[in-house]
């Protein structure tokens, strides 16, 4: 029987060759993918889970409790005025750079569902609504891995800057809308928000810390490059390895590839493809990069702070061959299942 090839099928033939692939190297080197594993567990453990969760649980909670009214009141003319989004977007903006990747995008996702915004709005929020957060620049980043308190302000400053810049401009993309004087609302219950909250929470986290194993097992099986990680998966990039600030801070922006996939239903619901996003992320970190640089002429910095005391500079494509093949494979799979899913949307 004749198969007719069309994008479904060819998306269908590269996600089973993709999958295969790995399974194959995971069962091969079981040991490294084991070890990767176990490598992964404990930094999610260590890092993202005590940085992330706690800041996420009360976010949340103040998004759908009575108390998103205070910030909607407080900030919402300076959210018309600079982003040219309604005013109740002000705490998803505010927490998605304070409280790191998947805050804005979940928060962006919940407007939506609650038509709050609609999907050209929802685009605009998450191509510059997106940081790795206070929490997770300044303290598992700064204080933790470089030791630096002042190197974690000087990277989230960095990032915070580059989006509110690409928000900025991306508000002449539309008409201007006007501010409408706020009136308090009525939001779910105390209890039942922290609840909700509560759940939604852990079960972010627990999907971050999943992709982190996953990809650790793939970085101990594929001998990706030190300098390569950081694009592949944030977490275990900037976290095992020194790089230059301004670097740093272009690594952090874009964010890896890892916290792209788990944004993929997010991105769909908003129809939105995926090359969309990824380009922000490209432009956020050459932005990033440049504010870090002036950062650092106003406020330097020992270069070894954040330095091994090396001079070594980035090489994108010494990474092994194999690992690259997947890596654009899998891009590829994504571009297709992000349109199939807008056709079905639309």
């Amino acid at each position: 029987m004749r198969v007719k090839l069309n994008a479904k099928n060819i998306n269908n033939y590269i996600s089973f060759i993709l999958l295969a692939s790995i399974s194959v190297i995971f069962v091969a080197m079981g040991s490294s993918a084991k070890q990767g594993a176990l490598n992964g567990l404990a930094l999610a453990q260590n890092t993202i889970i005590p940085s992330l969760l706690p800041l996420l649980i009360i976010f949340l909670t103040i998004m759908k409790s009575g108390a998103n009214n205070v910030i909607t009141k407080l900030f919402g003319r300076l959210t018309v005025a600079l982003f040219n989004l309604p005013a109740n977007t002000a705490s998803a903006i505010i927490f998605g750079l304070v409280g790191g990747y998947p805050t804005g995008a979940l928060i962006t996702q919940e407007l939506l569902n609650n038509d709050d915004i609609d999907v050209r709005q929802a685009r605009r929020l998450l191509r510059f609504n997106f940081c790795g957060g206070c929490g997770f620049i300044i303290t598992a980043v700064g204080t933790i891995t470089l030791g630096s308190l002042k190197a974690g302000v000087l990277l989230f400053t960095a990032n915070a800057v580059s989006a509110v810049i690409l928000g900025f401009i991306l508000s002449f993309s539309e008409s201007r809308i006007k501010y409408e004087p706020f009136s308090f609302c009525e939001e779910m219950g105390f209890g039942n928000a922290l609840s909700s909250a509560t759940s939604s929470s852990v079960s972010s986290v627990l999907n971050i810390t999943a992709y982190i194993v996953v990809f650790s097992a793939l970085n101990c099986t594929s001998s990706i490059s030190s300098r390569l990680m950081p694009l592949i998966e944030i977490t275990n990039g900037v976290c095992c390895e020194s790089f230059d600030l301004p670097t740093l801070a272009a690594y952090l922006a874009f964010g890896g590839i890892c916290i792209h996939f788990q944004l993929i239903p997010i991105i769909a619901s908003a129809k939105m493809k995926f090359i969309d996003f990824f380009s922000f992320r490209v432009l956020s970190a050459l932005i990033s990069y440049a504010v870090l640089k002036l950062l650092l002429l106003i406020f330097p910095m020992e270069q070894m702070v954040f330095s091994n005391g090396s001079e070594r500079l980035v090489n994108f494509f010494s990474v092994n061959v194999t690992l690259s093949v997947l890596m654009v494979i899998g891009c590829f799979v994504l571009i297709l299942d992000v349109s199939s899913h807008k056709n079905k949307l639309a």
